[in-house]
């Protein structure tokens, strides 16, 4: 197998674009944060494209790569990453996480020109390693095969469109397809688990509830569960209203395929509850949503949401305001049928404006006790799949 060395700001082995801009603390903040500490991760080893899951090492994290339509917003090839386990009972399908950028499609993209800007022109990424992705040996999820669906597309895995950047460059936001991709190569191993468990985190919880109806479909006897861990879906109007927004990604495609269209049909800000209305109505297993009450990431996505000329303005009332409109969010989901919620006060202290934790999955927190006792305790009975009750570990 090839190993890749670590990529730092490279694009397919060339030298780092400069970018020209000078960044704020926050915004260096923010960009560490949303796409999960990535950069620290060097390269996993590549396996021939397409492999068969059966010629993978058992119990290593590898690249797969995927031909055809599947590609990252630069044009670059994708791969899932995949770890073959040991027990055939359970298959871990999760959605890897990393920001999101969108603009009008023949214009610039504003998040991507100015703080985003090299990530999405690079490969695929590896995952953190950490929580889900690195599990004590004595615990199942150790034992389960795992295929994460990377994320290198900036669209949180719904996307159908292309658009450049502010440097004439074109971006690829072929979410749909790179999904699609991960889906057919799974269908083609003819797996048989027990037991199906769909996560997602950050963005990647969006990719997990759009595309958790195809992967019910695709095991229909197996006992499943869907994580959705920090992403409330709290926007803006204008991330719904206009071009700008969600229409800018073109996701008819992955709404069509997992026979969603009807929820695209007068979007407004309810538009997460109404669709985990409806994959709740599809998907045949318990659903779970996750979330810090203070989650700093979440909430500058959301203040960006709102057309704010500049990052730099984000302050800690804009903490606030998410948080408020998460915890009612959180209230509207967890009245919906086959629907447990999850949230505390759990994290680090994320500088600045005291924000808090961010993604409990990809954390090591996960597996220490505290409010990872509370967590997985939580997410075993919804693995089980049965409906847990809701948690609500927030300080008075």
């Amino acid at each position: 197998m090839e190993r890749r060395a670590c990529d730092l700001g490279l694009v397919d082995g060339s030298s780092p674009r400069p970018t020209g801009w000078r960044r704020a603390a926050l915004v260096r903040w923010l960009a560490l944060s949303s796409v999960g500490l990535l950069l620290a991760a060097c390269g996993l080893p590549d396996v021939p494209e397409g492999s068969a899951l059966t010629d993978l090492p058992i119990s290593e994290w590898v690249y797969l790569p995927l031909g055809g339509d599947a590609v990252c917003a630069s044009g670059s090839r994708y791969a899932a990453q995949v770890r073959r386990g040991t027990d055939d009972a359970e298959l871990v399908v999760s959605f890897q996480g990393g920001g999101a950028t969108w603009g009008v499609i023949e214009e610039a993209s504003w998040l991507l020109s100015q703080f985003l800007s090299e990530l999405y022109f690079e490969r695929v990424r590896s995952i953190r390693k950490g929580g889900l992705s690195d599990p004590p040996a004595d615990d199942p999820l150790a034992r389960a095969t795992q295929v994460v669906v990377s994320y290198c597309s900036g669209d949180i895995h719904w996307g159908d469109a292309f658009g450049v950047d502010a440097t004439g460059t074109r971006i690829a936001h072929r979410g749909a397809a790179n999904v699609e991709a991960v889906l057919d190569w799974l269908d083609d191993q003819a797996l048989a688990p027990e037991r199906l468990t769909v996560a997602g985190c950050s963005a990647g919880a969006y990719g997990a509830l759009l595309w958790a109806p195809s992967l019910a479909a695709s095991y229909p006897g197996a006992t499943r569960s869907l994580l959705l861990d920090a992403g409330l879906g709290v926007v803006q109007a204008p991330f719904v209203d206009r071009s700008t927004g969600l229409a800018s990604w073109r996701v008819e495609r992955a709404f069509r395929a997992n026979g969603l269209e009807a929820t695209l049909e007068g979007l407004g800000l309810d538009y997460v509850e109404r669709l985990v209305a409806s994959v709740a109505a599809a998907f045949g297993g318990p659903i779970g949503v996750a979330s810090t009450r203070r989650d700093g990431v979440q909430a500058a996505f959301h203040f960006l949401m709102g057309g704010a000329p500049s990052v730099t303005s984000f302050k800690r009332d804009d903490v606030d305001a998410w948080s408020a409109a998460g915890a009612t969010r959180l209230d509207r989901l967890d009245a919906i049928e086959g629907v447990s919620t999850f949230v505390s006060d759990w994290g680090p202290a994320l500088l600045p404006y005291g924000a808090s934790g961010h993604c409990v999955t990809e954390d090591r927190d996960l597996w220490r006790h505290g409010m990872g006792d509370a967590f997985r305790d939580w997410w075993g009975e919804l693995r089980a799949g049965r409906l847990p009750d809701s948690v609500d570990l927030r300080s008075p």
